[in-house]
């Protein structure tokens, strides 16, 4: 068997005293990391060599330090708080605008410094050299994306009882590894969900005019690079060393697509004639069954007068909806209702937020079974009693199970012709690409969301609720949503046609 190439410590033997990286006015001299951590793992043939722990972590089990992206002081959890690495705050968060690279375009990055003209972090950015110094870095898009997708198996683990994910290489490479332990990650003041998922930054910024930046999501499964982040967010970092080399493209390599969840989303292509039907805009909603013994979907969003349009933006719980308009002098969120306009989807606002099933349950927001009670079901107070809101069940079958999903961006309609199988192959619905709401933002990006009525009743409890997600790539309902973001809602029907 072949041994994956290590790099012998020797080789990092530098001078980092000389190695001082100015950002925020402060100076940070750079320092080697843990003697055990000094070889990187190499975890396929012509790979970059893999720390076994994240920046400021003193074990591989350890988070360590928390960055927005192009961040190099790093922020670690202490007393509920964040506390930064350089002793220049101990009363810190991580808020939106709240750092310097928040919300620019990647020429500006440029323009600025903060990245290179390959669109990478700049090594005065990139927390990985400032800390670690030498030829560490933090990994490219492309090298999180074969990490996740391309060249390693994943499977879940407990190290030093701290719940992760094992990524392991395959091949001749089978035998090296490395521990991700689920880190959450920070979002104003709070650490958010802490062994559920972990996060690890990219260094590269988004370059197709939308801000934000790529990075891994993952769990103890699986890890998606399907979807950038916002720069705000703290976030950890797991170093890289050795030569990038040219990215011709991204994707998913053929064969691995069922290695992880979400899924890539296959089916038949949809005829011109057929998307066009599917996109007439009559002046009622109608419903189609795509499956035997499953609800009517119907053919559009709440809100929406087509199908190919988003429709109406809810909180989870919330039965308003919010549009997203152009006021005076901004661009805000308002109640459909004329109730409040400059509405945020932010933590502190929505009543159902950072509140555990229990909690649910007693204020009335959902049934023993966890589902929204129907006075908080938006397809309810908004469609009548007739429709509701897709259970989690229901979105897992029509993303998995039962159908059949194919992209188009024909006619300027982007999103997918979800169709049914077999007996119910005629039977279709378009669901669009739709963004969320966040803060005062639309972010339109490229992926759509709809909203179930399940709340987040696993072990260990918490305050999140279950939403399908798709991009062109990839589609999934095998994570959980914080309930303050605004999303879609796709109404059901049980019954007849």
């Amino acid at each position: 068997m072949k041994t994956p190439h290590r790099i012998p410590s020797s080789a990092l033997c530098v001078a980092l005293s000389a190695l001082c990286i100015v950002h925020s006015a402060l100076c940070i001299a750079a320092e080697p990391p843990p003697a055990a951590a000094q070889e990187g793992v190499q975890l396929w043939e012509g790979g970059p060599f893999w720390a076994d722990r994240n920046v400021g972590a003193d074990e591989p089990w350890g988070p360590g330090l928390y960055f927005w992206w192009g961040d190099t002081i790093g922020y670690r959890r202490e007393n509920d708080g964040w506390v930064a690495s350089d002793g220049s705050g101990s009363d810190s968060s991580f808020r939106h605008g709240g750092n310097a690279p928040y919300a620019k375009h990647a020429s500006v990055l440029l323009k600025e410094g903060w990245i290179t003209t390959n669109n990478v972090l700049a090594p005065a950015h990139d927390s990985a050299r400032a800390h670690w110094g030498g030829d560490w870095r933090m990994p490219m898009k492309q090298e999180l994306m074969d990490l996740a997708y391309n060249k390693c198996d994943w499977e879940a683990a407990v190290s030093n009882g701290v719940k992760g994910a094992v990524v392991r290489g395959r091949g001749d490479y089978a035998h090296a590894s490395i521990f991700l332990p689920l880190d959450g990650w920070g979002n104003q003041n709070l650490r958010e969900r802490w062994e559920q998922f972990g996060h690890l930054w990219a260094s590269d910024p988004r370059t197709d005019g939308l801000p934000g930046s790529w990075r891994l999501k993952y769990s103890s499964k699986w890890g998606t690079v399907d979807y950038h982040w916002d720069r705000y967010v703290g976030t950890t970092v797991r170093p890289v060393r050795g030569d990038p080399g040219p990215f011709p493209g991204h994707g998913i390599a053929a064969g691995q697509e069922g290695k992880v969840k979400p899924i890539k989303p296959t089916g038949p292509a949809c005829p011109p004639e057929e998307l066009a039907a599917l996109l007439e805009a009559p002046a009622e909603p109608k419903g189609v069954r795509l499956w035997e013994g499953g609800p009517v979907w119907a053919d559009r969003n709440i809100g929406a007068k087509a199908p190919a349009e988003p429709g109406w933006y809810f909180w989870w719980g919330d039965t308003i909806g919010h549009v997203h308009v152009q006021l005076e002098k901004k661009r805000a969120w308002v109640a459909v209702d004329g109730s409040s306009s400059n509405v945020l989807f932010d933590v502190v606002p929505m009543a159902t937020y950072g509140r555990d099933p229990a909690t649910l349950r007693s204020g009335g927001w959902i049934g023993e079974d966890g589902i929204l009670a129907p006075e908080h079901d938006a397809a309810r107070a908004n469609w009548g009693d007739a429709w509701r809101m897709p259970t989690r069940q229901e979105l897992d079958d029509l993303c998995y199970n039962k159908c059949d999903w194919t992209w188009t961006d024909a006619d300027g309609a982007k999103g997918f012709v979800v169709r049914g199988r077999g007996d119910y192959a005629s039977a279709a619905i378009f669901i669009p690409v739709s963004g969320y709401g966040a803060g005062p933002a639309r972010n339109e990006g490229a992926m759509g969301f709809l909203w179930s009525s399940s709340a987040h009743l696993d072990d260990p409890p918490t305050d999140c609720s279950w939403r399908l997600a798709f991009s062109q790539r990839l589609i999934g309902t095998d994570y959980c949503w914080d309930r303050w973001v605004a999303v879609p809602v796709r109404p059901v029907m049980d019954g007849g046609e």
